[in-house]
């Protein structure tokens, strides 16, 4: 017999123009509730009171003014803070989430000692220019990134799940920095708690689709890697010049045989991918503190 599944709270942090409003609620709306289940979008705009712009937010969805401070960890704890499901789901406003989301988290049953569930993360180019295509090709937001890396795992607040009680015993997500989703992960593992990962529970990631955009979302990973390795020394050290010089005659190699085979396509990854290297080193040298958002 299988167990219930917990109540749940989907958190949705937003601060986008008000058609993309419109088109979260759309899109979380096909999400299979049951009662007790909570859909909160925070209202991160800055605006004296939280409203939707375009079309009426349907009744299932609540709108949570989270407008005092820029930035996503706020707007999360903002949204947790009006929850009051069991576990709270986080799911990122440029993503599509399967209807069947709520239930695939809590198949099979997380283990009591558990308080993070990660979800899977699948890049997809609504439109497929060359920086889209690259990043569905490298699979740059698939949660096996952060969960197989060296240091401690983390779950990407692109989709994961929190279990509420563990959430508010840690504080919540630090608003003082960026990285909030690895040092909310590396605070509750150190407290005790384990990571399971959920690869059914999926959203689709809209991948960035023009170069500009993409170039200032490696910018603002790299200034999160350069504040998590302050807060936790030694998760995300810098590489060292002997590293980047490698990569670079590597990558340069790459983009050279591509050429030579003809091969316009992976010539130009190869040429994006160094230009990732270059600018993640770059940004790792940026503010200490964080600023805005810092979108997936």
């Amino acid at each position: 017999m299988d167990t219930p599944r917990p109540s749940v709270s989907v958190v949705i942090p937003f601060a986008g123009p008000p058609g993309d409003l419109d088109r979260l609620a759309g899109e979380i709306q096909r999400l299979r509730t049951k009662p007790g289940d909570e859909l909160i979008i925070a209202d991160n705009r800055q605006l004296r009171t939280p409203r939707p712009a375009g079309g009426a937010l349907s009744r299932q969805i609540r709108l949570v003014g989270a407008g005092d401070l820029p930035g996503p960890a706020h707007a999360r704890n903002c949204g947790a803070a009006e929850a009051g499901g069991e576990w709270l789901v986080f799911i990122d406003s440029d993503t599509r989430p399967d209807p069947g989301l709520l239930d695939a988290y809590f198949h099979p049953s997380p283990a009591a000692s558990t308080a993070i569930l990660a979800g899977n993360v699948v890049d997809v180019a609504l439109r497929p220019t060359l920086v889209a295509r690259h990043d569905v090709a490298r699979a740059r937001m698939s949660q096996s990134m952060t969960l197989r890396r060296r240091g401690t795992p983390y779950a990407q607040t692109a989709n994961c799940a929190i279990r509420r009680s563990a959430f508010a015993a840690v504080g919540g997500f630090d608003e003082r920095g960026r990285g909030e989703d690895a040092d909310l992960c590396f605070r509750l593992i150190r407290a005790g708690w384990e990571l399971e990962e959920r690869p059914e529970a999926r959203v689709e990631h809209r991948a960035k689709e023009s170069f500009r955009p993409w170039l200032a979302q490696q910018f603002r990973h790299a200034g999160s890697t350069a504040w998590l390795n302050r807060r936790w020394p030694g998760e995300f050290p810098a590489p060292g010049l002997r590293f980047l010089a490698n990569r670079t005659l590597h990558l340069g190699g790459q983009v050279a045989r591509s050429l030579i085979r003809g091969d316009t396509e992976q010539a130009a990854f190869a040429a994006l991918d160094l230009i990732r290297v270059l600018a993640f080193q770059l940004g790792r040298l940026g503010p200490k503190r964080a600023r805005g958002w810092n979108r997936g």
